[in-house]
């Protein structure tokens, strides 16, 4: 796969999980909700769920979240970015994932002192989930170039 048929997606907040499914299930949470349906009906949508694939890279008290699907539906391979901070959610969604989440996606509304969450009922099935060091991280291409971008990107 060229340099050239991979686009980076990083225009999310970040992820977060909820627990009241049969599954955890990890959602991308955005601010715009123009930017959420045009990641679905563009992308997310036409990725087959067998062929998508989750990492999470931890390092410290933070990890690399990178999510794309290498399908030929589409022309480009999109790829799903951010580097983020552990929190006691993301612990208990990898202690309690058993080989398949269902991956959806909410928009987050500010509201006065607070804010809330609107999930959407998009969701796509993902079993290719990893938890990975830094060194296990490396054999991956795609896991390997999204790392050095998001490096790159905090330097």
């Amino acid at each position: 796969m060229s340099d050239s048929s991979i686009e980076w997606f990083s225009d999310f907040m970040g992820v977060g999980y909820h627990f009241y499914n049969v599954r955890p299930k990890p959602l991308l949470i955005f601010n715009k909700g123009r930017t959420l349906v045009s990641a679905w009906s563009k992308i997310i949508k036409w990725w087959p769920d067998p062929d998508i694939r989750m990492v999470f890279v931890e390092k410290g008290d933070s990890f690399e979240f990178v999510l794309y699907c290498d399908t030929r539906a589409l022309k480009t391979t999109w790829v799903f970015l951010k580097a983020l901070r552990m929190s006691e959610y993301y612990k208990r969604f990898r202690d309690d994932y058993e080989g398949a989440a269902d991956l959806g996606l909410a928009l987050y509304k500010p509201k006065d002192d607070s804010y809330e969450i609107e999930i959407f009922k998009y969701k796509k099935r993902v079993t290719d989930i990893k938890f990975q060091s830094e060194q296990q991280a490396d054999k991956d291409p795609i896991v390997l170039k999204s790392r050095t971008l998001l490096n790159a990107s905090t330097k």
